[in-house]
């Protein structure tokens, strides 16, 4: 360990570059919220992203740019009574 903190030492550019580097790909590898997430995660989402400098990623309210999209879709509760659409195949 002392190795790392010495090269760390001698090389500050460098390692403040691979630091933002690693933490960048670690909060860029978060998945975003679904709609069963905890409100926990989606803090800890938004929080890491906005640090991260991914403001959109964090700030984005726009659901069709999720990647949950069809997810999101797929639970909105339908109509309780749905038309019954009876199609005949014409005579010939």
């Amino acid at each position: 360990m002392n190795a790392i903190s010495a090269i760390y030492a001698a090389h500050p550019y460098i390692a403040t570059l691979a630091t933002y580097w690693a933490l960048s790909a670690f909060i860029g590898a978060l998945p975003s919220p679904t709609a069963n997430s905890s409100p926990l995660y989606i803090f800890v989402f938004k929080f890491s992203n906005s640090l991260g400098g991914n403001l959109l990623r964090a700030l984005s309210t726009k659901v069709e740019s999720s990647p949950n999209f069809q997810d999101a879709v797929n639970q909105l509760p339908g109509p309780v009574n749905k038309p019954v659409v009876v199609v005949e195949a014409p005579k010939s």
